[in-house]
């Protein structure tokens, strides 16, 4: 005698029984509506966004929210440490390095634009302030 069985069973009869033969549908049943949804698989042209172009609105508001938050207080922190010695004759000795850490930190919060834009403004005025405090 084998461990091994000759054959495998059969599977288990259904538990519904088959349709009789000649089952069709009731008279006069139409099936579910189909949704008005496209087909799948079928072209669809794209579809413009309103109120937007090649240099729409859309561009200029994407630009504008990398000037937000942390990359827009650093670019104001460095235009303030350029313009102030100028306009008031007043030098900002630690500003420029608040400005240049807002600046990073936008960068680290994806502002990449802004967050450049920054540090180079706190930069220049970092310089400036060295250059106006070697010459007083």
């Amino acid at each position: 005698m084998s461990d091994n069985p000759p054959a495998y069973p059969p599977p288990p009869p259904p538990s519904v029984p088959p349709p009789p033969p000649g089952y069709g549908m009731p008279p006069g049943y139409q099936g579910p509506t189909a949704p008005d949804y496209p087909q799948p698989y079928q072209y669809q042209p794209p579809q413009p966004y309103p109120g937007t172009g090649s240099a729409g609105i859309g561009g200029a508001a994407g630009l504008m929210s990398q000037f937000t938050g942390r990359a827009g207080w650093s670019c104001l922190i460095g235009v303030a440490t350029i313009v102030a010695p100028f306009f008031f004759n007043f030098v900002f000795y630690v500003l420029a390095l608040i400005g240049l850490l807002y600046g990073i930190q936008a960068i680290r919060r994806g502002q990449l634009i802004g967050g450049v834009v920054g540090i180079v403004l706190n930069a220049i005025g970092g310089l400036l302030t060295i250059f106006l405090l070697a010459n007083r």
